[in-house]
């Protein structure tokens, strides 16, 4: 038979429970909003080359009742998403690759870690100089910004598989392909997951700059337009609606197809413990 809850332990418990809200995650990132807003307020009315949230949005609008919104969103996104379908297919083939076969990994793990080590800036300014003003820049320059996250994920899933099990497979004439699906890819599709997190954001901010330095429509070319006219409200504005719409990918969509792509980890994790599953 339990034992009966006092009023002092049903009051600490609602005490809880009505602030619980405010140290969970929602909870924490809307009072982080919050302070990042009234800071940027107080900077604005400071200093006069800080434009405040009021002209940012006013900008903003402005530019959604121009069309001029929709109308260079919806290239930019045409030219990511191309490009990222691009990326995710090499990037999975060639982490596979490495890190399944040692002369992969040695012909290129070295490769992809320079590929690594090379910022989005680069890659725009070179694409822009290869490419000129075209769509191909944009790609390409999303592709090569990518690519190596996802590279180094995906290797280091395959590099996860048992060499038990892999051995098992050969003793028992598996072919190839099926040691390929039932095996390989199984094992590293959190990874890849993982990988296509990084390479998003890598990626975006790759197609950004080369649409600012060679590109006559999109996100990049609209900001810079306005950065080279000296409003800095418009600059900021679409400054803003790239760092949105990639904080609502990633929280929105990618995050949860981590959280979904790794559940076995957490079932396991529970069963271990007893204590965590109950609670």
């Amino acid at each position: 038979m339990s034992a009966p809850v006092t009023h002092r332990q049903s009051a600490g418990s609602d005490r809880r429970s009505g602030t619980h809200w405010l140290t969970g995650p929602l909870g924490a990132s809307v009072a982080a909003a919050v302070v990042f807003l009234l800071a940027w307020q107080v900077f604005g009315m400071v200093s006069e080359r800080i434009p405040g949230p009021g002209p940012v949005v006013s900008a903003a609008i402005a530019e959604i009742e121009r069309g001029e919104f929709f109308f260079n969103f919806a290239i930019s996104m045409q030219r990511f998403a191309i490009a990222m379908l691009i990326s995710i297919v090499l990037g999975l083939a060639i982490g596979i690759a490495i890190g399944s076969s040692r002369i992969f990994d040695n012909l290129f793990g070295d490769v992809n870690l320079v590929g690594l080590a090379i910022p989005a800036v680069i890659w725009a300014l070179l694409c822009a100089m290869w490419f000129g003003f075209s769509d191909t820049a944009p790609i390409v320059t999303v592709v090569l910004s990518a690519v190596p996250f996802i590279v180094v994920n995906v290797a280091a899933g395959a590099r996860s598989v048992p060499p038990e099990l892999l051995d098992m497979s050969e003793s028992y004439d598996v072919s190839p392909a099926r040691r390929l699906r039932h095996t390989v890819l199984p094992a590293v599709t959190g990874y890849v997951v993982a990988g296509i997190r990084f390479g998003v954001m890598s990626g975006w901010n790759g197609l950004l700059l080369s649409e600012w330095f060679g590109s006559a429509d999109g996100v990049g070319h609209r900001a810079r337009y306005w950065y080279d006219a000296n409003q800095l409200p418009g600059f900021v504005a679409w400054i803003a609606f790239f760092i949105l719409f990639m904080v609502l990918t990633d929280r929105v969509l990618l995050e949860r197809l981590s959280r979904r792509a790794f559940r076995w980890r957490d079932g396991d994790s529970a069963a271990k413990d007893p204590a965590a599953a109950a609670a």
